[in-house]
C-alpha cells in the first residue's frame, strides 16, 4: 500500500490530533493508532491500487495496574501462528479466541502463542514480545525468523540490554518443555513497557516473583522513557 501522504505531513497530522485531544485529556498519556487500509474495488477483494486510506484512532492510555509490575503476571499458551506475523496487521482473531478459552481457564493475564507445527516452540504474545532469563543471567528471546513481529519495543529492549554493560541477551528458540529451567521472564510492549512474567500455564517461572534481571531491565526502560 502506498501511504496517502509523506511522513512529515503524517507527523503534522499526529501533532494536531494530540493537541486537539489535550483539550479533553489534559496531560494524560494518549494511545494513538494509525491504520492504513488499501480499500477494495467494487464488490471484489481486489485492491483499488489508488493508495491507502488513513484512519487515526485516539484514546486515553490505560496502563496496567501497579500491582502487576510488582507481582508479575501469568500467560496461557495457545497454538497459533499469526497471519503474516512479520507484518503488523489488525487480525487478532487468535487473541480473541484465546481470551474466550485458555486465558480464563488458566486464570491468566494474556496469551502466549506457541507454534502449532510442533506445539512446543514459543513465539510471542498477542501484542507483546517475550523474554526469558537463564541461570547465568543471560536474557533469551525468540529470533526474528518470520514467525514473530519485529516490534519497536523489542528493538528498544535489545538496544538497552546491549548498551547496559551488565546484561547479556541472545536471540534463540525457546521451548515450552524447557520453561522450568529459566529463573525469570518478562514481556515488553508499547502500552505495558516491561512487565514481569511469573507463570506460563501451570509452570511457575523461577521463584514465581519478579527477579533482579527483570527489575534491571524495567529500570533501564523507565530511564529511557523519562529521557525520550
Amino acid at each position: 500500500m502506498q501511504p496517502p501522504m509523506p511522513r512529515h505531513e503524517l507527523r503534522e497530522l499526529m501533532e494536531k490530533l494530540v493537541a486537539m485531544n489535550r483539550v479533553v485529556c489534559g496531560d494524560r498519556d494518549l494511545l494513538i493508532d494509525a491504520i492504513f487500509s488499501g480499500g477494495l474495488e467494487d464488490n471484489s477483494m481486489k485492491s483499488t491500487g489508488r493508495g491507502a486510506f488513513l484512519y487515526v484512532a485516539v484514546q486515553e492510555l490505560i496502563e496496567p495496574a501497579p500491582e502487576v509490575y510488582e507481582n508479575g503476571v501469568a500467560l496461557a499458551t495457545f497454538r497459533h501462528l499469526r497471519l503474516w506475523p512479520d507484518v503488523k496487521l489488525l487480525n487478532y482473531v487468535g487473541a480473541t479466541v484465546a481470551h474466550q478459552t485458555v486465558v480464563p481457564e488458566q486464570d491468566a493475564y494474556d496469551v502466549l502463542y506457541v507454534d502449532p507445527a510442533d506445539g512446543n516452540t514459543v513465539l510471542e504474545g498477542s501484542t507483546f514480545t517475550v523474554f526469558f532469563v537463564e541461570q547465568d543471567g543471560t536474557i533469551v528471546t525468540p529470533p526474528l525468523d518470520r514467525r514473530i513481529l519485529d516490534s519497536i519495543t523489542r528493538r528498544v529492549v535489545l538496544e538497552l540490554v546491549g548498551s547496559s554493560g551488565g546484561l547479556r541477551l541472545r536471540e534463540s528458540a525457546v521451548f515450552l518443555d524447557g520453561l522450568s529451567a529459566f529463573t525469570e521472564a518478562f514481556i515488553a510492549s508499547t502500552t505495558r513497557a516491561i512487565l514481569p512474567l511469573t507463570r506460563v500455564d501451570r509452570t511457575v517461572i523461577g521463584d514465581g516473583v519478579p527477579g533482579p534481571v527483570t527489575r534491571k531491565v524495567m529500570a533501564a526502560f523507565r530511564e529511557y522513557l523519562a529521557s525520550y
